[in-house]
């Protein structure tokens, strides 16, 4: 089961107080369609550092794309209270990426302030 949450979540919630998966996972999803090439970067620019945003292009060619190239699953962890660390599973049946993602709350919203393919 996939847990969905706004990307913009108040800024009383923190990563024990909502799940760290969902908080992950809602963010994952914004970004899986720019990694997959079915969606152009502006999309996220606003969940993402401009760092990231240059690494959402280059993490295109490092993965397997297609039509059966899905978001597998998510794993997360919080770090602090305004902090999560989180490790994404994508690819297709026959080849499995990973890009790990560091996610920091600011003004209430989440954004990606870290990725890297692995």
């Amino acid at each position: 089961m996939t847990a969905v949450l706004s990307v913009e979540t108040p800024v009383a919630h923190r990563p024990e107080e909502c799940s760290a998966v969902a908080i992950a996972t809602a963010l994952a999803e914004e970004l899986f369609p720019v990694v997959a090439g079915r969606a152009p970067v502006h999309r996220v620019r606003d969940h993402v550092t401009a760092a990231v945003a240059g690494k959402l292009l280059s993490a295109r060619a490092w993965t397997a794309q297609g039509p059966d190239f899905r978001l597998r699953s998510v794993h997360a962890c919080p770090v602090t209270d305004y902090a999560v660390e989180a490790c994404v599973i994508i690819g297709t049946q026959d080849r499995v990426r990973a890009l790990v993602l560091r996610l920091e709350q600011d003004c209430g919203r989440w954004i990606c302030t870290r990725l890297s393919p692995v």
